[in-house]
């Protein structure tokens, strides 16, 4: 079954990688096309290209910064899921217990992985968004200069 999931996941996945490179030509050409065409109108304010190209390098790195954060935030988002369903197998194991000292051991063990995650989930949160926070200030910093 993850195989199979799997395989329709890549398909998806090459067919949308697929338009994004022919929506990104697509853009690409028509911008060189405007500026051709603006080119010839006299009096047409003409861009500054230096200006211009910092700010689609700092567009296109940026998309590249947000495409790998929210990547990583499925990544994450999956790990939670996982763990907790594991809680949940955790919390049946908990019901049902035959005597109270399995049932205290038991419990003690669900909050403590409980709050093991909790406290993992936060500090992966908390490292994503100072990476991110990060990776966008280098970013704006090196497109000022």
């Amino acid at each position: 079954m993850a195989t199979e999931t799997q395989s329709v996941t890549g398909v998806f996945e090459q067919a949308f990688d697929n338009v994004k490179k022919a929506a990104e030509a697509n853009v690409e050409m028509q911008q060189e096309m405007f500026r051709r065409w603006t080119s010839g109108w006299p009096g047409f304010p003409q861009p500054q290209s230096a200006w211009l190209e910092r700010v689609q390098k700092f567009q296109k790195e940026w998309g590249k910064t947000v495409k790998d954060v929210l990547t990583r935030h499925r990544e994450v988002l999956d790990e939670q899921y996982s763990l907790a369903m594991e809680s949940l197998d955790e919390a049946f194991k908990v019901a049902q217990s035959a005597d109270p000292q399995e049932w205290a051991k038991r419990c003690e063990k669900l909050c403590r992985k409980s709050l093991d995650v909790m406290r993992e989930v936060s500090e992966t949160q908390a490292k994503e968004l100072q990476d991110a926070l990060s990776k966008w200030t280098e970013l704006a910093s090196k497109s000022a200069s």
